[in-house]
């Protein structure tokens, strides 16, 4: 489905730009929510996620953990898209509050999931579950997967025209 009718923008149909920057900002303030009653933040989440050993968040892939966690490298890998490079984020100021608050552990630049850092992620999934089921109501079946490989089709076009 075209948004452009021989070049010009079909005007009953908003910007896709509009569309998605206003998706992920709602997206942001939910997860905002969810998880900042918790104490912790939209990244931390997303760690505590990888370290669980579920998929990481871009295109369902497996991040490589060790055995008894991962490496500080596979992590800052598995959050890489999502850090602020400008402000110079980095995965440790989002891995030391949650050492801090014994929820992961650190031996030797492998990071593990502490019991209580278990019991915290079981706890949190359900919540975060709660908010992607919103995000998705009234979908039809089929409607998520064919807007993600359309989005994937697009970010290609414009990544092989660079």
């Amino acid at each position: 489905m075209n948004t452009t009718t021989g070049g010009v923008a079909n005007p009953s149909l908003p910007p896709i730009g509009l569309l998605l920057r206003k998706l992920d900002r709602l997206i942001d303030e939910r997860f905002e929510r969810t998880l900042g009653i918790r104490g912790i933040t939209r990244r931390q989440w997303q760690l505590l996620h990888t370290l669980a050993g579920d998929r990481d968040l871009l295109a369902g892939n497996v991040v490589p953990l060790a055995e008894d966690g991962a490496s500080l490298d596979a992590l800052a890998s598995a959050v890489a898209p999502f850090l602020d490079q400008r402000a110079e984020e980095t995965v440790k100021q989002h891995l030391e509050p949650l050492a801090e608050n014994g929820l992961i552990r650190a031996d030797d630049d492998v990071y593990t999931l502490t019991e209580p850092g278990h019991a915290f992620y079981e706890r949190l999934v359900i919540e975060v579950q709660a908010t992607r089921d919103l995000t998705v109501a009234g979908l039809a079946d089929g409607e998520y997967e064919r807007t993600v490989t359309t989005l994937q089709f697009m970010i290609g076009n414009l990544e092989a025209g660079a």
